[in-house]
């Protein structure tokens, strides 16, 4: 109707002045030179929906950027088109449904190129996006109306260009040759059919990385889930096992299992959140300092992402979503324990992507193959996935060894499918201050552990005083599960797993990616001034130290993590030594005592043992140049070949103990190159033979004995368990009864000896030193399941004196001499 007498045109004209008034776009790229269009051949441009609005915005950010503009038309011989547009689907034709998908102008295109082999025609992929500019909504009322999978009709259009037109991204992609996809040789149909997918593809995962996968409702998945070949399987076999209840009654335990696990994405949920944790973080907060996410742009469009942070605090678990959310990225699925289902709480987190999973299978096949099946299916429907391969919140502040489950069910769902090319994701979360730290240290003195709860959080939050710093976030290297695939086996690709049982060799596989995962998550560390200081004073007797010695230790790590990085990934701040102190002082975790011959800065002793956990963050990045101190100083002067010798004999302990990165083979060069940082500052003297310390009287040996207090600690368990073992004899204690002693002693150390936490005496870091010795082939295991060992642990105990003092050594030996002789001969735990 409107085309009569020319109304049309008025009718344009009206909308394009509403439209123009109303829309304030994003343009994705800012300039038209990055998208490689050649002005000599001309120009189509291909959106997804024949919508007026979206051509009319479209039309104006071409002319604002420079490039042709779509309403000059397009002139292909004898082809001619009054818009230069092509839209894959036409204008609905009625409420809801779509006209099937114009193929005549393409056709008509692909004539007038084979016509004329001269000819090319740029096919440029345009998408708008209404509403998507997270960092500025702070309605939500707008997040209801913002751009999703579904197709808006003209109504809920008009709403979502009223409210959120001001938000609106229009994104232009590089140019696809019409004369290219011609020289395949395709039919002109096949030609059409296959620009058709490939743009329909690209449209798909452009949306997919800007607001996440289209979603089916939770039961649509789940009844897609139980028709899922091995959950029918597990269905029938646990019919036959129970047959009172017979199939329906195994079916419905199914669906039970099902309902219980899965997710209920919702994008208005997930940008309510944004709201919230928004006001959250600038409450508890004084902001969030993200590193590396380009990184993570770079992957995260072409791959399946799984996202594998450490695990710090609850907070963890809101933290990546908001972060991602912040930065346009889609907020993942992530993996809670079942015990945060619970009412009210359960829905909430559901609908913001939490899927829940017991901490045991075990002995529960049809949940097994019901878990198996819903994490392969969201893999298959594009969705991110964030866990934590270390299991739980790390009470210490050191990784925890990651877990084989969710890796081993990652890399057997990859096998089946194979469909995106699956990336790990490593993330170091690192926090001025950890909420939960009283709770931790209360856990790691013996108070009984309580159940974990999302009410948690609030009864934290509720007795916050003061400020909580800053909190860190740093996206690590990416890990491609297909090259982990390679690595483990060329042929991987040749065979099939449907049934996803995976070939033999997956347990050594996901070893290896936990390992990998673990590693490069301290790769990309972050040093701030709470954990540099902890490392510091915590090194020192007393916890105290007087400023200006302490201005100057500061200044030498700083130094030194910049001029001998650990890896390129970690992030060091740009201050001095008595910026940290001043920071440090505003956040009130050190005290400053008065004194005529210089102020002292020292740690109370509450204080002392909650910085230990911030100490633990990066002592990796310290170790090794603190043996280099350690061993200097018990030698007084040492060969430069021996120096390395020792540390590499060392460094296979250390590296169990703190996920370290070098090979053996790196260690000379890296030995080398720190021993030059300790000499160019006077820490040390050097001839090219030898190393030496400085005069016992000098400031220097003072900072250099700081230094080798840090690994200390490492270095007693390391004495206390070879100890143990040697008093006790080869082939006399099993695993369990070496960790209980070795645990029972480090615990009567810290009583009647010096400063020390209670990780000091930690079993697990007793049980990851057992097994790299285990490992090593320094102790082996024997039919009856006791350790036995022979010269080489014997040489370890020699070496003691070139490692430790004389005092502490002998206090170690003392304690270890009282009558264990009880716990040593209990019989092994089965």
């Amino acid at each position: 109707m409107t085309r009569w007498l020319g109304l049309d045109l008025l009718y344009i004209w009206i909308v394009k002045r509403l439209l123009f008034w109303m829309v304030r776009a994003n343009v994705q790229p800012e300039s038209s030179a990055s998208l490689n269009i050649n002005p000599a051949q001309p120009v189509c441009y291909v959106l997804k929906n024949d919508s007026l609005a979206d051509y009319l915005i479209m039309a104006r950010e071409c002319r604002n950027l420079g490039l042709p503009d779509p309403d000059n038309g397009l002139d292909l011989g004898q082809f001619h088109r009054k818009r230069a547009t092509y839209a894959l689907a036409g204008k609905s034709r009625s409420w809801g449904r779509k006209s099937a998908n114009q193929t005549e102008p393409l056709l008509a295109m692909i004539d007038e190129l084979e016509r004329d082999p001269r000819r090319d025609l740029q096919l440029v992929p345009v998408s708008l996006f209404w509403g998507r500019a997270p960092a500025r909504e702070d309605s939500i009322f707008k997040i209801l109306f913002s751009d999703s999978w579904r197709v808006p009709g003209p109504w809920r259009k008009l709403l979502i260009i009223m409210i959120q037109g001001r938000q609106t991204v229009v994104h232009f992609d590089e140019p696809v040759s019409l004369r290219q996809v011609l020289s395949e040789g395709l039919p002109r149909e096949r030609a059409v059919r296959k620009l058709g997918r490939v743009f329909r593809t690209h449209f798909r995962r452009l949306k997919e990385a800007v607001i996440g996968p289209d979603l089916s409702h939770r039961r649509t998945m789940v009844n897609a889930l139980l028709r899922m070949p091995n959950v029918v399987a597990a269905i029938d076999a646990e019919a036959r096992r129970n047959s009172k209840g017979g199939r329906r009654k195994a079916e419905a335990t199914a669906r039970a299992y099902a309902m219980e696990v899965a997710a209920d994405y919702s994008h208005p949920v997930i940008r309510i959140y944004y709201i919230v944790l928004t006001w959250l973080w600038n409450k508890l907060y004084n902001g969030v300092v993200v590193s590396g996410i380009d990184r993570l742009k770079k992957v995260a469009t072409d791959n399946e992402v799984i996202y594998v942070p450490c695990h710090r605090s609850h907070i963890d678990y809101l933290l990546m979503s908001y972060l991602l959310f912040r930065n346009g990225m889609v907020p993942p699925h992530i993996a809670a324990g079942v015990n945060l289902d619970m009412p009210v709480v359960g829905p909430i987190l559901r609908r913001g992507g939490a899927f829940f999973l017991r901490r045991s299978f075990k002995g529960n096949r049809l949940y097994t193959a019901v878990f198996n099946e819903y994490l392969n299916m969201v893999f298959d429907r594009g969705f991110s996935v964030e866990y934590f391969v270390e299991g739980g919140r790390s009470r210490t502040g050191r990784l925890l060894s990651p877990r084989p489950g969710m890796l081993a069910m990652t890399v057997r769902s990859y096998l089946r499918t194979r469909r995106r090319n699956f990336v790990f994701v490593p993330v170091h979360i690192c926090y001025e201050k950890v909420l939960e730290g009283g709770t931790y240290l209360g856990e790691l003195y013996g108070k009984q552990k309580k159940q974990e709860s999302v009410f948690d959080i609030f009864r934290t939050l509720n007795k916050i005083r003061g400020t909580f710093g800053q909190v860190y976030v740093n996206f690590g290297e990416p890990l491609h599960l297909n090259q982990a695939l390679t690595e483990m086996d060329p042929n991987w690709r040749e065979a099939e797993y449907s049934d996803g049982s995976g070939p033999p060799w997956v347990p050594q596989l996901v070893d290896r990616l936990g390992w990998e995962i673990v590693t490069r998550i301290n790769n990309a560390a972050v040093v701030n001034p709470i954990n540099l200081m902890s490392i510091v004073l915590l090194s020192t007797p007393k916890q105290a130290m007087d400023e200006r010695a302490l201005v100057q230790q500061l200044n030498f790590y700083l130094d030194f993590l910049r001029r001998a990085p650990y890896t390129d990934l970690v992030v060091v701040p740009d201050i001095s030594g008595a910026d940290v102190i001043a920071y440090c002082e505003r956040l009130e975790v050190l005290t400053r005592q008065k004194h005529p011959f210089g102020d002292v800065i020292r740690l109370t002793d509450d204080k002392a043992l909650l910085m230990s956990y911030y100490r633990n963050n990066i002592i990796h990045l310290f170790a090794l140049i603190s043996l280099v101190a350690c061993l200097v100083l018990n030698n007084r002067r040492i060969k430069r070949q021996n120096l390395v010798k020792q540390i590499r004999q060392l460094y296979v302990f250390f590296r169990s103990e703190l996920f370290m990165h070098w090979s053996e083979a790196e260690i000379p060069g890296v030995v080398e190159k720190q021993v030059a940082v300790l000499v160019d500052h006077g820490y040390l003297i050097a001839n090219e033979s030898e190393v030496w310390a400085p005069d016992s009287r000098a400031t220097e040996f003072m900072h250099l004995s700081i230094l080798a207090n840090t690994t200390k600690q490492s270095l007693e368990r390391f004495f206390i368990a070879v100890e143990i073992l040697v008093k006790a004899g080869s082939g006399k204690l099993g695993r369990n009864q070496l960790e209980n002693a070795c645990t029972m002693l480090a615990q009567r150390m810290s009583l009647l000896h010096e400063f020390s936490g209670p990780e000091f005496s930690d079993k697990a870091l007793f049980r990851n030193f057992i097994d790299a010795l285990v490992k090593s082939k320094v102790l082996e295991v024997d039919d009856s399941g006791n350790l036995v060992f022979g010269n080489a642990l014997l040489r370890s105990h020699e070496d003691a004196h070139s490692l430790l003092s004389e005092d502490t050594r002998q206090s170690i030996q003392q304690i270890a001499e009282m009558d264990l002789e009880k716990e040593f001969k209990e019989p092994e735990a089965a």
